[in-house]
Protein backbone atom coordinates (compact mmCIF):
# COMPACT_ATOMS: atom_id res chain seq x y z
CA UNK A 1 0.00 0.00 0.00
CA UNK A 2 1.65 3.44 -1.11
CA UNK A 3 1.76 5.64 1.96
CA UNK A 4 0.13 9.22 2.12
CA UNK A 5 2.44 12.07 0.90
CA UNK A 6 1.50 14.18 3.59
CA UNK A 7 1.42 12.56 7.15
CA UNK A 8 0.74 14.15 10.45
CA UNK A 9 0.95 12.26 13.80
CA UNK A 10 0.89 13.77 17.43
CA UNK A 11 1.78 17.20 16.18
CA UNK A 12 2.05 20.06 18.93
CA UNK A 13 3.42 23.53 18.78
CA UNK A 14 3.70 25.55 21.83
CA UNK A 15 5.34 29.17 22.93
CA UNK A 16 6.99 30.65 26.05
CA UNK A 17 4.30 33.45 27.19
CA UNK A 18 4.78 35.23 30.26
CA UNK A 19 3.26 33.18 33.04
CA UNK A 20 4.01 29.79 30.73
CA UNK A 21 3.84 28.35 27.90
CA UNK A 22 0.92 28.17 25.51
CA UNK A 23 -0.82 25.66 22.90
CA UNK A 24 -1.18 26.78 19.48
CA UNK A 25 -1.91 23.56 17.78
CA UNK A 26 -2.41 19.92 18.52
CA UNK A 27 -3.37 17.53 15.99
CA UNK A 28 -3.44 14.18 16.03
CA UNK A 29 -3.67 12.80 13.14
CA UNK A 30 -3.93 13.91 9.19
CA UNK A 31 -3.17 12.20 5.94
CA UNK A 32 -3.61 13.25 2.84
CA UNK A 33 -2.38 12.28 -0.99
CA UNK A 34 -0.77 13.63 -4.44
CA UNK A 35 -3.76 15.44 -6.16
CA UNK A 36 -6.08 15.94 -3.22
CA UNK A 37 -7.76 19.82 -2.37
CA UNK A 38 -8.07 20.11 1.15
CA UNK A 39 -10.07 23.13 2.87
CA UNK A 40 -8.65 23.55 6.65
CA UNK A 41 -11.52 25.23 8.63
CA UNK A 42 -12.19 26.43 12.27
CA UNK A 43 -12.78 28.95 14.79
CA UNK A 44 -10.24 31.75 14.79
CA UNK A 45 -7.18 30.69 17.09
CA UNK A 46 -7.93 27.12 16.34
CA UNK A 47 -4.57 27.15 14.40
CA UNK A 48 -5.08 27.33 10.69
CA UNK A 49 -2.25 29.65 9.93
CA UNK A 50 0.17 27.71 12.47
CA UNK A 51 -0.58 24.21 10.74
CA UNK A 52 0.20 26.16 7.60
CA UNK A 53 3.40 27.57 8.70
CA UNK A 54 4.63 24.00 10.01
CA UNK A 55 3.61 22.34 6.76
CA UNK A 56 5.83 25.33 5.13
CA UNK A 57 8.68 24.50 7.72
CA UNK A 58 8.81 27.95 8.19
CA UNK A 59 8.51 26.96 12.21
CA UNK A 60 9.48 23.64 14.02
CA UNK A 61 6.96 21.69 15.66
CA UNK A 62 7.05 21.45 19.63
CA UNK A 63 6.75 17.49 19.58
CA UNK A 64 5.11 15.03 16.99
CA UNK A 65 6.23 14.64 13.36
CA UNK A 66 5.06 16.00 9.52
CA UNK A 67 5.86 13.55 6.94
CA UNK A 68 5.90 14.86 3.01
CA UNK A 69 6.75 12.27 0.56
CA UNK A 70 7.92 9.87 3.16
CA UNK A 71 10.66 12.48 4.32
CA UNK A 72 10.67 14.15 8.02
CA UNK A 73 10.54 17.86 7.97
CA UNK A 74 12.81 17.78 10.91
CA UNK A 75 15.34 15.80 9.15
CA UNK A 76 16.09 18.29 6.74
CA UNK A 77 18.61 20.85 8.74
CA UNK A 78 20.25 23.48 7.12
CA UNK A 79 18.51 22.57 3.85
CA UNK A 80 14.90 23.27 4.57
CA UNK A 81 15.05 26.62 2.72
CA UNK A 82 16.30 25.01 -0.10
CA UNK A 83 13.47 22.45 -0.11
CA UNK A 84 11.07 25.11 0.41
CA UNK A 85 12.17 27.07 -1.90
CA UNK A 86 11.93 23.68 -4.76
CA UNK A 87 8.40 21.96 -3.52
CA UNK A 88 6.34 24.48 -1.52
CA UNK A 89 4.43 27.30 -3.10
CA UNK A 90 2.60 29.88 0.16
CA UNK A 91 0.12 32.88 -0.35
CA UNK A 92 0.69 34.50 2.41
CA UNK A 93 -2.80 36.11 4.37
CA UNK A 94 -0.73 39.67 4.33
CA UNK A 95 0.53 38.86 1.11
CA UNK A 96 4.52 39.35 1.61
CA UNK A 97 5.08 41.02 -1.87
CA UNK A 98 8.83 42.31 -2.34
CA UNK A 99 7.53 46.74 -2.21
CA UNK A 100 10.45 47.39 -4.19
CA UNK A 101 10.24 45.60 -7.16
CA UNK A 102 7.13 45.35 -9.62
CA UNK A 103 4.71 42.33 -9.70
CA UNK A 104 7.22 40.58 -12.49
CA UNK A 105 10.10 40.76 -11.19
CA UNK A 106 8.30 39.56 -7.85
CA UNK A 107 7.22 36.43 -9.40
CA UNK A 108 10.60 36.09 -11.35
CA UNK A 109 12.84 35.97 -7.98
CA UNK A 110 10.74 33.38 -6.77
CA UNK A 111 11.10 31.55 -9.67
CA UNK A 112 15.17 31.92 -9.64
CA UNK A 113 15.43 31.06 -6.01
CA UNK A 114 13.61 27.98 -7.33
CA UNK A 115 15.54 27.00 -10.01
CA UNK A 116 13.26 27.71 -12.69
CA UNK A 117 14.61 29.05 -16.19
CA UNK A 118 13.89 32.64 -17.24
CA UNK A 119 12.26 31.75 -20.25
CA UNK A 120 9.94 29.53 -18.26
CA UNK A 121 9.16 31.32 -15.67
CA UNK A 122 8.37 34.62 -17.73
CA UNK A 123 5.69 32.29 -19.97
CA UNK A 124 4.07 31.05 -16.87
CA UNK A 125 3.82 34.17 -15.51
CA UNK A 126 2.25 35.66 -18.45
CA UNK A 127 -0.47 32.69 -18.36
CA UNK A 128 -1.28 33.20 -14.11
CA UNK A 129 -1.29 36.63 -14.19
CA UNK A 130 -3.63 36.46 -17.51
CA UNK A 131 -5.52 33.75 -15.65
CA UNK A 132 -6.15 36.29 -12.50
CA UNK A 133 -6.66 39.36 -14.80
CA UNK A 134 -3.75 41.51 -13.76
CA UNK A 135 -1.12 40.93 -16.63
CA UNK A 136 -1.78 44.72 -17.31
CA UNK A 137 -0.05 45.25 -14.11
CA UNK A 138 2.84 43.19 -14.31
CA UNK A 139 5.16 46.47 -14.48
CA UNK A 140 3.53 47.77 -11.37
CA UNK A 141 5.05 47.65 -7.85
CA UNK A 142 2.39 46.04 -5.17
CA UNK A 143 1.78 50.02 -3.72
CA UNK A 144 0.11 50.73 -7.00
CA UNK A 145 -2.23 48.05 -6.98
CA UNK A 146 -5.55 47.79 -4.70
CA UNK A 147 -4.94 45.15 -1.76
CA UNK A 148 -7.18 42.62 -3.96
CA UNK A 149 -4.30 42.88 -6.56
CA UNK A 150 -1.71 42.07 -4.65
CA UNK A 151 -3.24 38.97 -3.26
CA UNK A 152 -3.98 37.91 -6.83
CA UNK A 153 -0.35 38.39 -7.30
CA UNK A 154 0.41 36.62 -4.44
CA UNK A 155 -1.29 33.79 -5.71
CA UNK A 156 0.53 33.86 -8.96
CA UNK A 157 4.27 34.01 -7.35
CA UNK A 158 3.07 30.99 -5.02
CA UNK A 159 2.49 28.81 -8.56
CA UNK A 160 5.30 29.94 -10.34
CA UNK A 161 7.27 26.98 -9.97
CA UNK A 162 4.59 24.26 -10.23
CA UNK A 163 5.34 23.10 -6.15
CA UNK A 164 3.88 19.79 -5.17
CA UNK A 165 2.45 21.14 -1.90
CA UNK A 166 0.64 24.25 -2.15
CA UNK A 167 -0.43 26.13 1.38
CA UNK A 168 -2.84 29.08 1.20
CA UNK A 169 -4.04 31.04 3.83
CA UNK A 170 -7.02 32.81 3.62
CA UNK A 171 -6.48 33.36 -0.30
CA UNK A 172 -9.85 35.29 -1.07
CA UNK A 173 -9.78 37.30 1.77
CA UNK A 174 -9.18 40.94 0.12
CA UNK A 175 -10.94 39.72 -3.07
CA UNK A 176 -14.83 40.26 -3.72
CA UNK A 177 -16.98 37.46 -5.10
CA UNK A 178 -16.07 37.28 -8.45
CA UNK A 179 -12.21 37.45 -7.67
CA UNK A 180 -12.30 34.89 -5.15
CA UNK A 181 -13.77 32.53 -7.35
CA UNK A 182 -11.16 33.30 -10.06
CA UNK A 183 -8.20 32.70 -7.24
CA UNK A 184 -10.26 29.56 -6.09
CA UNK A 185 -10.92 27.95 -9.48
CA UNK A 186 -6.95 28.72 -10.51
CA UNK A 187 -5.84 26.80 -7.67
CA UNK A 188 -8.17 23.98 -8.45
CA UNK A 189 -7.26 24.24 -11.85
CA UNK A 190 -3.54 24.19 -11.47
CA UNK A 191 -4.49 20.49 -8.68
CA UNK A 192 -6.05 19.04 -11.27
CA UNK A 193 -4.31 19.78 -14.33
CA UNK A 194 -1.27 18.62 -12.22
CA UNK A 195 -3.00 15.99 -10.26
CA UNK A 196 -0.28 13.14 -9.78
CA UNK A 197 2.16 16.21 -8.51
CA UNK A 198 0.95 18.65 -6.41
CA UNK A 199 -1.20 18.47 -2.86
CA UNK A 200 -3.05 21.75 -2.31
CA UNK A 201 -4.31 23.09 1.58
CA UNK A 202 -6.27 26.29 2.09
CA UNK A 203 -6.97 27.49 5.21
CA UNK A 204 -10.33 29.46 5.17
CA UNK A 205 -13.27 30.58 6.64
CA UNK A 206 -15.40 31.22 3.84
CA UNK A 207 -18.40 29.37 3.18
CA UNK A 208 -18.26 30.41 -0.62
CA UNK A 209 -14.99 29.05 -0.70
CA UNK A 210 -15.41 25.54 1.31
CA UNK A 211 -18.38 24.25 -0.83
CA UNK A 212 -15.58 24.14 -3.76
CA UNK A 213 -12.97 21.65 -2.06
CA UNK A 214 -13.80 17.67 -2.22
CA UNK A 215 -12.19 17.46 1.42
CA UNK A 216 -12.88 19.79 4.20
CA UNK A 217 -11.21 19.29 7.56
CA UNK A 218 -12.67 21.32 10.56
CA UNK A 219 -10.48 21.66 13.35
CA UNK A 220 -12.47 21.41 16.32
CA UNK A 221 -10.97 22.12 20.07
CA UNK A 222 -11.85 18.26 21.95
CA UNK A 223 -10.05 18.24 25.36
CA UNK A 224 -7.19 20.53 25.11
CA UNK A 225 -6.23 19.19 22.40
CA UNK A 226 -7.45 19.90 18.52
CA UNK A 227 -8.72 16.85 16.02
CA UNK A 228 -10.08 17.09 12.53
CA UNK A 229 -12.97 16.32 11.68
CA UNK A 230 -13.90 15.50 7.87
Amino acid sequence: MTAPFLEIRSLIKEYEQPGGRIQALCLDFLDAGMGEAIAITGPSGSGKTTLLHLLAGLIAPSRGSIRLDGRDLASLGASSASWRAKHVGYVFQDVNLLPDFNILENLLIAAEVSNVLKNVALERASVLLGRLGIEERRHHRPAKLSLGEQQRAAVARALIHSPSLILADEPTASLDARNAEIVVNLLLELREREKSKSLLIVATHDEAVKKHFPRVVELRKTGGCLVPCD
